[in-house]
């Protein structure tokens, strides 16, 4: 099992902690509302199919199993809701992300070696990174943004996740792995829905 914090999590909201139920809905249900708001332009639609998405997996729960993260598991469900909503309501799939800029992302974008090569693209880029960041698991997108976006200093981030420099040196590297991994898969997620 590899993701014991999100594991453990599920266990305390099956045995209905009410602290643990409502940290379950205070995290996910923000990060899903912007995964499905880029794939349904319609803010009430969206509110629909993560309310709907987190019910059906209220109800399947205790079938996560703590393989991928909870946020991937979710947003699985989050796809079949969002197909289901499209197949019932005849729209036509569209692209759609709308995030707030943030100069910060510049920098980000930078250290992690992306490219844009004009305006357009930057933006559509700061889109994709902000995406990429929510399907990244918690600690490495918090991690990444506390990082690059706040520009706290590896010794700060140490003192949030409440570990040592190395710890925090070596899940900063994991984390930039990861999201470059998952910055590939957005995009090519994002492309093939148009």
């Amino acid at each position: 099992m590899h993701n014991t914090d999100d594991y453990q999590l599920v266990q305390r909201v099956l045995q209905k902690d009410r602290q643990a139920f409502e940290r379950f809905f205070e995290v996910y249900f923000a990060r899903l509302f912007r995964f499905c708001n880029a794939r349904v332009s319609q803010a009430d639609a969206c509110e629909d199919i993560v309310q709907e998405t987190l019910f059906k997996a209220m109800r399947n729960l205790s079938g996560y199993r703590g393989e991928a993260s909870l946020f991937t598991w979710l947003c699985q469900i989050c796809r079949n809701e969002i197909s289901n909503w499209y197949q019932h309501s005849g729209s036509k799939s569209e692209v759609l992300v709308s995030l707030d800029d943030d100069p910060g992302l510049t920098s980000a974008l930078e250290s992690l070696q992306i490219d844009f090569n004009d305006e357009v693209d930057r933006l559509s880029t700061e889109k994709l990174v902000q995406l990429t960041l929510d399907y990244l698991p918690d600690r490495y997108g918090k991690a990444l943004e506390w990082k690059y976006l706040e520009g706290l200093s590896v010794s700060e981030i140490a003192d949030r996740l409440g570990t040592g420099s190395i710890a925090t040196q070596s899940l900063l590297a994991r984390a930039r792995r990861a999201f470059r991994r998952g910055f590939r898969d957005v995009q090519q997620e994002l492309q093939a829905a148009t």
